[in-house]
């Protein structure tokens, strides 16, 4: 049984502190906080009615502070009962296929959401063979990041909003979560926001999540050619190309910075899902590319 003592000091520090925040906005996130790697997300998908927010999000805080990692129970075993829900496996003996949403237990195909989906693929890329994932295998995803939300205001769909617009604020603030030093010792940190960063433009997002401690460099981008020959000058200026890649589909981009002592990277780039499927393995591995040598593998 794994325990706090395996996790970094500075995940268990988060315990220590006082903040001054609602539950919900403590979300800390859900995998392995030993990883090298932090997917920051823009926020779950789902209704506040939905069961998942309360025992997922609401509860996250409170489930790693009291059961940093009992023997989790497989999810389906247990007859989807949320006391056998832990943030460090969640849902665990979920497959590799998209959920067919049958609320019939026996019914149900034991897959995941898209999303998931494709951080199984985007993980497959930087493991060895036998640990890869195939169709149908059980999710390990979750043993090889820490993925996190910017805001904890949970909407199906995003879109530009006051609520999200607090809560980012919230959980950047000086006592907020993410402004915790743990969010600040991942050599590979993925920024999947898209938008968020041009839509809270005066929110200083990459500045307060390493918080002038990694004095993040901006590097460049990486996008296809033709859509780089289209940005005008002062854009080229301002985002340099850092490399092309011709087999981007339209609109997929990454953005990079990188620490001063060169040990971290920061990735900003699009969410993992596009048009209702992961997206493409020219993305995936290039994202993979550009991690691998952080991780020292």
């Amino acid at each position: 049984m794994e325990n706090n003592k395996i996790y970094p000091d500075s995940f268990n520090e988060l315990f220590s502190k006082n903040y001054t925040c609602n539950e919900y906005e403590k979300f800390i996130g859900q995998g392995n906080p030993a990883s090298k790697i932090l997917i920051i997300a823009k926020e779950w998908g789902m209704e506040k009615t939905d069961p998942a927010y309360i025992y997922g999000i609401k509860e996250n805080f409170r489930t790693w502070r009291d059961m940093r990692h009992p023997d989790v129970k497989n999810w389906f075993d247990a007859h989807w009962n949320w006391s056998a829900y832990h943030p460090r496996q969640p849902y665990k003996g979920q497959l590799l296929l998209k959920d067919n949403k049958n609320t019939d237990i026996s019914l149900n195909n034991k897959g995941t959401s898209l999303t998931w989906c494709a951080y199984q693929k985007f993980i497959n890329k930087i493991l060895p063979k036998d640990l890869q994932v195939k169709k149908g295998e059980q999710l390990n995803f979750y043993d090889y990041c820490f993925i996190t939300e910017l805001s904890s205001n949970c909407m199906p769909k995003s879109r530009k909003n006051d609520d999200t617009k607090k809560s980012i604020e919230t959980r950047l603030s000086s006592n907020g979560i993410l402004a915790q030093p743990f969010f600040r010792n991942f050599p590979v940190v993925i920024m999947a926001i898209y938008h968020y960063i041009d839509w809270y433009n005066d929110i200083p997002i990459i500045h307060n999540f390493d918080g002038g401690v990694l004095n993040y460099e901006y590097k460049g981008i990486i996008v296809s050619e033709d859509t780089y020959s289209k940005y005008d000058e002062e854009t080229k200026k301002r985002m340099p190309l850092f490399r092309t890649n011709n087999d981007f589909s339209k609109g997929n981009f990454i953005n990079v910075h990188e620490s001063a002592d060169k040990k971290h990277i920061l990735l900003h780039t699009n969410h993992f899902v596009d048009n209702s499927r992961p997206r493409s393995d020219v993305w995936m591995n290039e994202l993979a590319d550009i991690i691998r040598p952080y991780l020292n593998i």
